[in-house]
């Protein structure tokens, strides 16, 4: 009976899990190596937040029939979504002063939680960084929208980084009388 019973808990378990995202970051990067890598080095401050539920859509395919699939947890990735106003801009193309901020939500997948009304040095990739090979989210895109995560040297504000980072970067002012954006 109590073997019976481990098994079927273990099952539970193993049924209602959603997908496992671990955080593994290597050795991290320099503010030059880092201001290469990144599609976006951006200076901002976090006006709202909101948690975004993505669903795979090969898993649902899979059962295009059974609605309930849609809301379990195997088939659903949360993530956060972060308004950043614009304040400066050292790398990137940007159309607009507010930009969309992606992260995980946290717990080992990487995701940073930001503050609202808090200042930050955003370094962003214009895709996400989840391994879209065991993933079929569709993952939000486009041209003002940026994904971050621990890995990335993404912190609060920070003078001696700002200072390194110009160092590698030319620095965009972004103010109410002269925005300087990539055509639409």
């Amino acid at each position: 009976m109590k073997i019976s019973t481990t098994i079927i808990i273990l099952l539970l378990l193993t049924s209602i899990s959603g997908p496992l995202i671990a955080c593994d970051c290597r050795e991290p990067r320099t503010v030059e190596e880092e201001v290469k890598h990144a599609d976006a080095v951006i200076v901002g401050t976090i006006i709202s937040k909101h948690i975004v539920t993505l669903t795979d859509s090969a898993f649902t395919n899979k059962h295009p029939s059974d609605t309930t699939i849609r809301y379990t947890p195997m088939s659903n990735l949360m993530i956060a979504s972060y308004e950043l106003l614009v304040q400066e801009l050292y790398k990137g193309k940007i159309t607009n002063d507010t930009l969309e901020i992606y992260t995980g939500i946290g717990g080992g997948d990487c995701g940073i939680r930001f503050e609202v009304g808090e200042k930050y040095i955003i370094y962003g990739k214009k895709e996400s960084y989840y391994n879209r090979e065991n993933y079929n989210f569709e993952f939000p895109e486009g041209k003002n929208i940026f994904w971050t995560h621990l890995c990335f040297r993404t912190t609060n504000y920070s003078q001696d980084e700002i200072t390194e980072i110009e160092k590698y970067s030319k620095k965009k002012n972004i103010g109410k009388s002269m925005m300087i954006f990539a055509d639409p």
